[in-house]
């Protein structure tokens, strides 16, 4: 008898594929102003659980499933990088670039990132854009 779990895992990976496609062309199409609103939400925690997603992220690195390199793209050195911008937004109440091209690509960023680090059903959760 075939074993559905491969099947069910490509599923899986479709699924999260076509909603990161869904998430980058709703936050494209947000007007600067709305960027900003979604923006201020994540920075602050209501829309967003940093905190959980730095455990699963953690969990993943202590597993062996990802390593960190410091260089544009590595899943673990951006999330550092969104870190720094959060860390930023606490002290200033702004992102390091007054730039609604950085603002966009931060908030795009922080919506796919637990996705492209494998972290599945839980990062979406966590996000709180289903």
């Amino acid at each position: 008898m075939a074993s559905k779990a491969p099947i069910q895992g490509e599923i899986c990976r479709n699924n999260a594929y076509t909603w990161s496609k869904q998430t980058v062309l709703r936050i494209e199409a947000l007007s600067e102003p709305q960027v900003l609103s979604e923006l201020q939400g994540v920075m602050e925690g209501r829309t967003y659980s940093w905190h959980s997603i730095n455990e699963l992220l953690q969990g993943r690195l202590d597993q062996g499933d990802l390593e960190f390199m410091p260089v544009d793209g590595d899943v673990l050195f951006e999330w550092n990088n969104l870190c720094d911008e959060k860390r930023e937004w606490e002290r200033k109440g702004r992102l390091s670039h007054n730039c609604a091209e950085f603002n966009r690509d931060c908030l795009i960023n922080l919506m796919i990132l637990p996705f492209q680090a494998g972290l599945g059903l839980e990062s979406k959760l966590s996000t709180g854009y289903h």
